[in-house]
Parts: structure tokens; sequence; C-alpha cells
């Protein structure tokens, strides 16, 4: 039960309680409150979140105010490829694909974001239009930092602005390995390495192995690996007759890392 308060409203149009800072209201689920305790902010912890390491306490509960919470079903679009970038989103929960099409409307996945990732902050950064579009795999909720106020933030900290520079150059690392993929495997080579990389970033220890926490379609696979879904259909049947892999309820266990490796090498 909410009592009197006041409220104003932020550059993303979302009502900010003025007289609890420590509670946004969130117009696109009436009647829910943000909960900030400590350094949590709804399911995550802000500590946990590589842009905000070595902050100070004061710094990263003053910076907590400056976010938004938005929430996604399944595959609703979260911004298109061309649209002008208002804010940096980071995942509290659920799941959010990042893709790009090609003039036959083609999708090709760039990467996947879970739970502490951030995406979007590019055309911050730039102010170019969005180079990829974002779309919710599952109901997501993400917390949302306007354009002004993540400029604001960069020069008020430059410890953020540092952390920022690394969550870059990790970007930049991975896409240059994505690229080599592309080059030096072939289908099973590439489909190997991305079941090891899902599994590393989204696995779960089970009896039978390691279970990534995504339901994946083989659609969803070739486009992570950038070739056609009959492609992968293939693949997949071979890791499964060789033992590779299990497929259960709509999820992927990995029932033998070493021998993916070797196709992976």
């Amino acid at each position: 039960m909410i009592t009197t308060h006041t409220y104003k409203t932020d550059a993303l149009g979302t009502r900010v309680i003025v007289s609890q800072p420590k509670q946004v209201y969130n117009l696109c689920t009436p009647h829910t409150l943000i909960e900030v305790q400590g350094h949590r902010m709804g399911q995550l912890d802000m500590r946990r979140v590589p842009l905000f390491a070595d902050l100070t306490d004061a710094q990263l509960e003053m910076l907590i105010q400056d976010f938004s919470r938005r929430q996604f079903r399944q595959d609703e679009a979260i911004f298109q490829q061309g649209d002008p970038g208002q804010a940096l989103y980071m995942v509290e929960s659920g799941q959010v694909r990042i893709y790009v099409q090609d003039e036959e409307g083609q999708e090709i996945s760039v990467i996947l974001c879970g739970p502490g990732d951030l995406f979007g902050e590019l055309a911050l950064i730039d102010g170019l239009p969005r180079s990829a579009s974002a779309v919710a795999m599952e109901d997501t909720v993400v917390l949302a930092l306007s354009h002004d106020r993540f400029r604001e933030q960069m020069r008020r900290y430059p410890q953020m602005a540092l952390n920022l520079m690394k969550a870059l150059s990790v970007r930049v690392r991975y896409n240059t390995q994505q690229v080599g993929s592309l080059t030096l495997l072939d289908i099973p080579g590439r489909l190997a390495r991305k079941l090891l990389e899902l599994a590393q970033d989204h696995g779960q220890v089970e009896p039978d192995g390691m279970r990534i926490n995504l339901a994946l379609t083989q659609s969803d696979l070739a486009s992570l690996i950038g070739t056609t879904r009959e492609s992968v259909n293939k693949a997949m049947s071979a890791f499964r007759r060789e033992g590779l892999i299990l497929v259960r309820q709509n999820h992927i266990i990995i029932a033998d890392p070493d021998a993916l490796r070797e196709y992976a090498s």
C-alpha cells in the first residue's frame, strides 16, 4: 500500500518517487515498486556488475537512483537497429538477444545477455543510431539509464568510465574470436565452440552434464554461428549420436565437453 508521495518524471518518461528516493515507480507495471536494499536493485546485486567495480558505497547508492525499471514480454523488442540511442540497459532478470539484419532480412545474432550484462552502450557513446536490435528471449526485466544521466555519471565517476573501457575491450576481443570461428572452423566446429561458450556463461551442473539454462531453438543456434537451421540440425544430430550432448525439455546438456573441445579446436 502506497501512502502520499511526490513524483517527478525522468528523461525516460518514468515516474520517480522524490520523497522516498530508494523506491522507483514503474509505469509499465502499475503498483509495482523497485525495492533497493543496500547495493541490490530488485534481484540484481550491483556490486557484482563489472561497470560498477571499485566504486565506493556512497557512489553506488547515488548511481542506483538514476536507473529505472522496464519489463518486456518474451519476443518483445527492446529497441530496433537504426533507432536513436536513448538509454543504456542492464539485464536484471531474463535473457536478451542482440542481433543484426542483412538487406534480405536474415537475422544474425551477435550476443546473448543475461543478468548483470550491459547492452546498448555504443549508441550513447558515439551518438549514432543503434547498430543492432535487442529482443527479450523470455519475460525479462531490464534497468535503464538515460543518455543524459549516463554521460553525467561518466563525468562524475572516472572509475566508471575506466570500467566501461574495460568492458568494451572484452567485447572487442569476443567479436575478434567470433570472426576467427567463422573463418577457421566448419559448421560442427562453430557449433561446438558456441555450445561450450553458452555452457560457461549460462550453465548449471546436473548429473548428466552441464545444462545450458536457455531454451534455444535450432534457428537461434544457426543465427549465433552464421549458418542455416538445416546445418545446425545435421550437426546437432551427429553430436547426439556420438553422446556429446543431450536434449531434454528444450534444453541442451553438455555430456562430453572434452569431445566438443576437439571439434572446436
